[in-house]
């Protein structure tokens, strides 16, 4: 089920790379908060791979922590290091309003367990929503170099915040299923609408004239699934270096970040979640 497991992967590593702020946040209160988001992302990872292994019938822990680099479906976005503050507030933003339209296109699934885990989620997620709106708006609106600060941060994330919406193998299969309602060729355009009117809205429309617009071609491989090809980009470049999460392709960031995921599940065998 890689649609399914692609969304859990996603809250899985961001959950992991939200923790690692734990002690080193700015002040006392965004280190409660962002373990508060960390720690629900990972529980929204376990819901998520419950479903799953109803389908495929594989144990959850096997799925969250029993894979190989290669075989992890999250998008870049999720994997990339924290960076300063300004970033993690960037890709913080940006992912959970991306999430928030996933969610929304998952409520009318045809699979009962996904359409209620997505009514489930979407409510907790409204307040990571919030956390993520209120501190925009107030580096938006603060002093000049926090609000330049955040400005180059998502311009800098944007690109791969659209790596949410690469296709995903069988994708075309799950819609005509009714498993999620939007393709995510639909649900990435209405993100790039909502970013451009959000960033109007908080005064930082510069910030949006720098965002670049990525494209990638793919193309169906002999076993089915999605490969991107090696045509170039439209600027004269290679692939886009924001996309491939969703093909098993990961920075090397990630292999460092997956050693310490499932450190403890290789290390015991039949460990729990």
């Amino acid at each position: 089920m890689p649609l399914l497991l692609a969304f859990a992967d996603d809250e899985l590593v961001l959950g992991h790379r939200h923790s690692e702020w734990t002690g080193w946040a700015p002040h006392i209160e965004e280190d409660v908060a962002f373990s508060s988001i960390a720690q629900d992302e990972i529980g929204h990872a376990a819901a998520y791979y419950s479903v799953a292994s109803k389908i495929t019938g594989k144990d959850p822990n096997e799925l969250a922590f029993g894979r190989e680099p290669t075989e992890y479906r999250s998008a870049l976005l999720c994997e990339r290091p924290n960076g300063d503050w300004a970033y993690t507030l960037a890709r913080h933003w940006l992912y959970d309003h991306a999430d928030a339209l996933r969610l929304e296109s998952m409520e009318g699934s045809t699979n009962a367990d996904l359409a209620s885990l997505a009514t489930k989620v979407r409510r907790e997620e409204r307040y990571h929503l919030l956390h993520a709106d209120t501190w925009l708006k107030r580096l938006a609106h603060g002093p000049v170099e926090g609000r330049t600060k955040l400005s180059h941060a998502l311009a800098e994330a944007y690109s791969d915040a659209l790596g949410l919406f690469e296709p995903i193998a069988e994708e075309e299969q799950a819609v005509k299923e009714g498993l999620v309602t939007v393709p995510s060729a639909e649900l990435q355009q209405r993100f790039a609408d909502l970013v451009a009117t959000s960033l109007e809205e908080f005064d930082l429309a510069g910030a949006f004239l720098r965002l670049p617009e990525q494209k990638a071609e793919f193309v169906a491989s002999s076993s089915g699934d999605l490969i991107e090809s090696d045509a170039p980009s439209e600027d004269g470049g290679g692939p886009n270096e924001s996309l491939g999460g969703r093909l098993g392709n990961h920075t090397p960031d990630f292999e460092e970040l997956w050693k310490v995921m499932t450190h403890t599940y290789r290390e015991v065998p039949g460990a729990t979640w």
